[in-house]
């Protein structure tokens, strides 16, 4: 049965707590301005009508939300910590009396919520943000991480007693059917984490394949608050989830989004035309498409796309007939006569096949658009509100709220853990841009009688 709750402070422990209490503190702010109270409202249905009193779970929250506030490395740590934590017991409502819940309540509390619930709690936050006028929803920034996963890498040396591993591991593989991953180019399959089975291999610059997770965000351009977060496999790009991450919002929140900017991971042509069908700015760099062997070598501009024709014709005039269709593009091939009779052969050919291939995108004219557009300030200022916005909110995840690695398994809890991070930040921020305007309105109230 569902039980709320009241937080009693008696006249002892009301002295106690002006005595020991900081006289300020974030959290403090926090409890002045935030009200957690739709924790209940999204919850209560979850929670019998009869039976024994459950612990209330705007406290549970309360307590989670501690837990990465602080970057607490542990349930079991977060109990020991707000047992004889006075600020703690202060925020989370509890009495200096009262008992903490047991540790294993929180692995019961997030199963029971989930990832939508979680993702609704996310989302009663925001609206928060949104009253105190933080998040303005016209130009939203995009960007994703690789977070690590819960999972042991495998050992690369090679004894004999590896070998003998290996062996036993590809006997189990053909009896048990262990899952696996193939490579992006499909020759060869890597073996996946059974302890975490969600998790999908990747690479990372200067740390080779790793295990782990995508963690996508969205972050509004006002006061840099985060508007949506999902987590996927590591293999899944981001442009694979920028526009549903938009929908969500225009669904949840009648956001009015005008302009986005990210990076060039984001810049495929079917997210480009989606973009343009929501009439939506898209401030996102192309990819570099410039000729591999040196600056002396032919750039793609330099072959010129006659689209009425269905021809290129290459820098020395000939003309470069279509060949065949590959995913996304059409690929055009020049004669091998034209090549090799051709007296800039070497600025334009570096295999030995005597003939060059250009491929054209099938939203050809989508791009030529975002090349215009990619040239005006506004696409300076919209990178700028991106880097300055977006990338920030990754580092202050990774550093202060212990998102470098997950601490869970599973597709599903570590979406709550990322969800519970990008609640944590949005909620600091709030704290400290309301708390400065109210400091600046008192010190303008303080003027004004000089």
């Amino acid at each position: 049965m569902l039980k709320v709750s009241q937080y009693n402070c008696d006249l002892f422990s009301k002295r106690y707590l002006d005595c020991m209490l900081p006289k300020s503190h974030i959290l403090l702010d926090i409890k002045k301005l935030v009200s957690f109270s739709f924790v209940t409202d999204e919850v209560k249905d979850l929670y019998s009508d009869t039976g024994r009193g459950s612990i209330d779970p705007t406290r549970m929250f309360k307590m989670l939300f501690l837990m990465f506030f602080s970057n607490i490395p542990s349930e079991r740590e977060l109990v020991e910590q707000v047992q004889v934590n006075v600020l703690y017991r202060y925020f989370c409502d509890i009495n200096l009396d009262e008992s903490i819940p047991e540790h294993s309540t929180f692995t019961v509390f997030r199963q029971r919520l989930g990832k939508e619930r979680f993702k609704r709690l996310f989302n009663r936050a925001l609206e928060q943000c949104i009253e105190y006028d933080l998040v303005d929803g016209s130009h939203i920034s995009f960007d994703a991480t690789i977070v690590r996963a819960d999972a042991a890498m495998p050992n690369n040396k090679r004894t004999k007693e590896n070998l003998l591993a290996d062996a036993d591991k590809i006997i189990e593989k053909t009896f048990n059917d262990t899952p696996t991953q193939k490579t992006s180019r499909g020759n060869r399959e890597l073996p996946l984490s059974k302890s975490d089975p969600d998790a999908r291999w990747t690479k990372r610059p200067g740390e080779g394949a790793v295990l782990g997770y995508n963690a996508h965000i969205a972050t509004d351009s006002k006061e840099k608050i985060i508007t949506n977060v999902d987590v996927t496999p590591a293999n899944i790009p981001g442009h694979d989830k920028m526009i549903s991450l938009i929908d969500e919002q225009v669904d949840n929140h009648k956001f009015k989004i005008n302009e986005v900017s990210a990076d060039s991971e984001y810049g495929a042509g079917h997210v480009r035309e989606a973009l343009e069908k929501r009439s939506i700015s898209a401030y996102i760099p192309l990819r570099d498409r410039g000729m591999k062997g040196g600056t002396d070598m032919f750039k793609y501009e330099d072959f010129k796309y006659d689209k009425e024709r269905d021809i290129i014709a290459c820098p020395a005039g000939k003309a470069m007939h279509f060949m065949r269709q590959v995913p996304d593009a059409r690929v055009y091939r020049s004669y091998k006569r034209d090549c090799k009779n051709c007296s800039s052969i070497n600025k334009c050919v570096t295999s030995k096949s005597m003939y060059r291939t250009i491929e054209i995108s099938d939203y050809y004219d989508i791009i030529k658009r975002a090349e215009l557009r990619n040239k005006t300030e506004r696409y300076k200022e919209a990178a700028k509100l991106r880097i300055l916005g977006t990338e920030p909110k990754f580092a202050e995840a990774k550093r202060y709220h212990g998102l470098h690695r997950f601490r869970y398994r599973g597709i599903e809890q570590v979406s709550i853990q990322a969800i519970l991070t990008a609640i944590c930040i949005n909620i600091k921020r709030l704290a400290k841009v309301v708390t400065a305007r109210f400091r600046m309105s008192a010190f303008e109230k303080a003027l004004a009688y000089i």
